[in-house]
């Protein structure tokens, strides 16, 4: 080999080590927080779709309790002024009885 042709295969040599160690290297920091990101997207949409799941029969369950609440309510209601009758049915009578009892 001449001088001149080692000076001039030493700069194609130290390139092409320099393109083949930069094409072998590889952002390995860069890869693992891609897949680490993709698994944490992964896990995050399921636990979303389970708590969304979830909210939606907390949901119906609400509106369950509250018609439950309203029923019961409504009964009461109903009761209260059952009583309110009979206690004015029961003066009536009695105002009656003791009428009966003075003539």
């Amino acid at each position: 080999m001449r001088p001149e042709e080692s000076r001039t295969a030493e700069p194609r040599a130290v390139s092409g080590r320099m393109a083949l160690a930069s094409r072998r290297r590889r952002p390995w920091l860069l890869i693992a927080a891609a897949l680490l990101l993709a698994v944490l997207s992964a896990i995050l949409w399921a636990k979303w779709r389970d708590s969304r799941t979830r909210a939606e029969q907390l949901q119906a369950e609400l509106k369950q309790v509250y018609a439950e609440a309203e029923e019961l309510r409504t009964q009461a209601t109903r009761a209260q002024q059952r009583i309110a009758q009979l206690e004015s049915e029961y003066r009536e009578m009695t105002r009656a009885v003791e009428a009966l009892r003075q003539k």
